[in-house]
């Protein structure tokens, strides 16, 4: 089991001075793909903080460029190109590979398989040429789709719902059988499935919250469907713990992670409300008209090749069940969430506020 995270010492060695429940990481030189995005820029930002040799690796120049602009080391990698990938991996001790194709609507299955099972792979058994030592791939728990069994374990029957689901799912698969066939001192290859991360940075849940604090949310559905989220700042622990667990409870396995407990999304609406001191309108919309008004908006807005304003998958977080057992990362990671729900949602709209992505007016 990892050490105690909340322990306040931190121990200096090599390149990097990190706290004791991590000092493994001291002196690797480490990769963060996806740097650009929420949870993959959260963890190299958290990285840089501890002073690690840490590369991130983003799809476009500009990234690259706000990334050394403001003192940190950055890649180009393009998960769709045939090229090699044996540059960026050069030297590199630990892989934490977070980029993926995720909510583009503009793209077919076809792409998705490309970034998220293909390309993944391919990173995979490059890493492991280039003698990596650690590879942490990061995937999803909606490969359980619709969640039939509460909480759902591990080993719960896969239920991918969309093709983002169904291609992390076979891009996890791919690498497990890939890893399965190294020696046994070569690469230890672990996979994390966040559940719904969220916190400052995060986009994703500002609609949700906006509307929650303007006082123009609708509940679809009943609202008793089950939400688990997951606070950035667990997350971030999660990934390096699964760096820095031993190989014997890591390599091969998979792990949920989320925080705090699952609730109901009324619960979620409630509390959101609570901290954003309004009342939760109590309109409930039935699911099939909304499920018809999404299926037309997708055909409408699909030549356009833009985001339609609803979709299917949208719809999923009012009808599909979403809560996890947790129980396999503590013995293995040593995990444990730091963040309760109430906390990890204040923090999150103090942000929304500070960014000026919600109105002070909607106090």
């Amino acid at each position: 089991m990892a050490g105690n995270r909340s322990h306040p010492e931190s121990t200096t060695t090599g390149h990097c001075q990190v706290p004791d429940w991590c000092r493994t990481l001291a002196g690797k030189r480490l990769l963060v793909t996806g740097a650009a995005g929420f949870i993959g820029g959260a963890l190299f930002r958290r990285l840089r903080s501890y002073g690690c040799d840490v590369t991130g690796t983003v799809l476009h120049p500009h990234e690259a460029k706000a990334i050394r602009d403001d003192g940190g080391k950055a890649e180009v990698l393009d998960l769709t190109t045939d090229g090699s990938f044996a540059g960026c991996l050069r030297e590199i001790d630990i892989v934490f590979h977070l980029a993926a194709l995720f909510q583009e609507t503009g793209h077919g299955e076809a792409m998705y398989r490309m970034v998220n099972e293909t390309g993944a792979l391919r990173l995979c058994h490059a890493a492991a040429a280039a003698g990596v030592e650690r590879f942490v791939h990061c995937s999803t728990v909606g490969v359980h789709g619709d969640v039939r069994e509460i909480p759902c374990k591990e080993t719960s029957p896969f239920n991918p719902m969309d093709r983002y689901q169904r291609t992390k799912l076979a891009g996890e698969l791919a690498i497990l059988k890939f890893a399965g066939t190294l020696p046994a001192d070569r690469m230890v290859v672990t996979v994390n499935r966040p559940a719904m991360v969220y916190g400052p940075g995060d986009l994703r849940l500002l609609k949700l919250f906006k509307s929650i604090l303007s006082r123009r949310f609708v509940m679809i559905g009943s609202g008793e469907v089950k939400a688990h989220l997951c606070y950035i700042e667990d997350q971030i622990d999660s990934l390096i713990l699964c760096a820095v667990a031993p190989r014997a409870q890591v390599h091969l396995e998979a792990f949920n992670i989320a925080s705090d407990q699952p609730l109901t999304l009324n619960e979620l609406a409630r509390l959101v409300a609570s901290h954003g001191k309004v009342t939760v309108p109590r309109w409930h919309l039935p699911v099939f008209p909304v499920w018809l008004a999404s299926v037309a908006c997708e055909a409408i807005w699909a030549p356009f090749n833009a985001p339609p304003p609803l979709f299917r998958r949208r719809l999923g977080f009012f009808t599909r069940n979403r809560a996890f057992d947790l129980s396999k990362a503590k013995p293995h990671l040593g995990y444990v969430s730091r963040w309760d729900n109430s906390t990890g949602i204040a923090k999150t709209i103090d942000w929304y506020r500070e960014m000026k992505l919600v109105s002070e007016t909607n106090r």
